[in-house]
């Protein structure tokens, strides 16, 4: 559920923290779009993604037709449990044996799929299995270009790059989510989840294609499998990147319900769409700025009040006006939550680095749809939304170590090392 191999990348290992003492340079996304192979990897970034804008409400579409909110929960969570199965797999070996062989590969595998789900009968463990195929074809193409775009800039407009492709990311949300309903119009949810899949191949394909696709990769030097894992802080990152998408996606499931009542319309895919167009203004200011003094936990703090006022919204209409002020809060935390990410990661595992975080974000995602489905089925929108506030405060919570916290353990130590020294 978010989302970075290169030595430029990680060369100063504390820049997460040193980045807020040192002013950055003034940075144009002119600048970053005048690099080699950055906007082409951007471009077919976002239409190798395509999936994530669509699959989610394709899904819903598709198994309301005849069931409840709660078995389209479960068939988008064993989508998402094949994507996080396969996440870190497909990311690991893109880092050993080349990211074009693997994200070729994955996207012929992940078109066969959709295919499939396109055409089997309506029956939910089909819908189910085939939805698990897909999932497990997913290609790492996120994982892919959050470790290719910093090698490609200087390390001072990291921040910069970071706020630009999140930004762009919500490109996929604001376009996803009508296109399905355009689709689902013409041809039924069906022809939505198809052409998700052709899109995916056309990306995923056309990413690959670039000379600079595997810029930034160590052969040779990757480290054990989940090795990763236990790198200091890394856990943690994941963890709130885990909460956070399990809260956007409980949040997608009550509002398509408060706007579409029993079962899902296509007509929600518009009131979606205005969270990811604030997200994607919030993006473009956040990385205009050349200083920012607010941690990833006030920014995540700033996504969950900005949830909870959503609670309070008597109509469709303000909901949605709503809805784009929310968004302008949520690029800015991801962008965030990957900068740090990336600060953290070794040079030589940074695409499985960021493969684990994606399987983190899918296993969010598959947790907040079923959290959605089921509050929604038994209390409604409003109930869903409450759990997606707390889901958020908790990924606060765990994200950074707290300073207090921090230095009270330094104090602990050095009153050993004294007390050793007495005795």
């Amino acid at each position: 559920m978010v989302t970075a191999t290169c030595t430029d990348l990680i060369s100063v290992p504390n820049h997460d923290e040193t980045s807020h003492r040192t002013p950055m340079p003034a940075t144009t996304y002119r600048d970053l779009l005048r690099t080699p192979s950055v906007p082409r990897l951007l471009g077919t970034s976002v239409v190798g993604r395509a999936n994530q804008g669509m699959n989610g409400l394709a899904l819903l579409l598709l198994v309301t037709q005849r069931s409840t909110y709660a078995v389209a929960g479960l068939v988008s969570a064993a989508y998402l449990a094949g994507a996080f199965v396969a996440g870190p797999i497909w990311s690991r070996l893109a880092d050993s044996h080349g990211r074009r062989k693997v994200l070729s590969a994955t996207a012929v595998a992940f078109a066969l799929s959709m295919a499939g789900l396109a055409s089997v009968p309506p029956h939910p463990g089909l819908l189910a299995l085939f939805a698990l195929f897909g999932g497990l074809s997913v290609p790492p193409v996120t994982a892919s270009i959050r470790a290719v775009l910093p090698a490609l800039v200087p390390i001072e407009q990291r921040r910069s790059v970071f706020a630009l492709e999140s930004t762009v990311q919500e490109l996929i949300f604001v376009l996803g989510p009508p296109a399905t309903a355009v689709l689902a119009t013409i041809g039924g949810p069906r022809l939505a989840v198809a052409a998700a899949g052709i899109l995916v191949l056309l990306g995923a394909v056309g990413f690959a294609r670039d000379k600079n696709a595997d810029a930034g990769r160590h052969v040779g030097e990757q480290l054990k499998g989940g090795r990763v894992l236990r790198e200091p802080g890394i856990p943690g990152v994941i963890a709130a990147g885990f909460a956070l998408i399990a809260a956007f996606a409980c949040e997608t499931v009550a509002v398509v319900a408060l706007v579409s009542g029993r079962h899902a319309s296509s007509s929600s895919a518009f009131t979606l769409a205005c969270t990811s167009l604030g997200s994607l203004c919030g993006g473009l200011i956040y990385g205009s700025r050349r200083r920012h003094r607010a941690q990833l936990r006030h920014l995540l703090i700033f996504v969950a009040t900005g949830l909870a006022v959503l609670i309070l919204a008597p109509d469709r209409i303000v909901l949605t006006l709503l809805l784009f002020c929310w968004g302008l809060t949520i690029a800015p935390a991801l962008s965030r939550l990957f900068e740090r990410l990336a600060s953290l990661a070794p040079p030589a595992a940074t695409t499985e680095a960021f493969g684990w975080m994606g399987s983190g974000l899918t296993a969010g995602n598959a947790l907040g749809s079923v959290i959605g489905g089921l509050l929604v089925t038994a209390s409604g929108g409003r109930a869903a939304l409450g759990a997606s506030v707390v889901l958020v405060f908790a990924a606060a919570l765990i994200c950074e170590p707290w300073p207090a916290l921090t230095r009270r353990s330094t104090t602990c130590a050095d009153d050993v090392v004294v007390a050793d020294a007495i005795s």
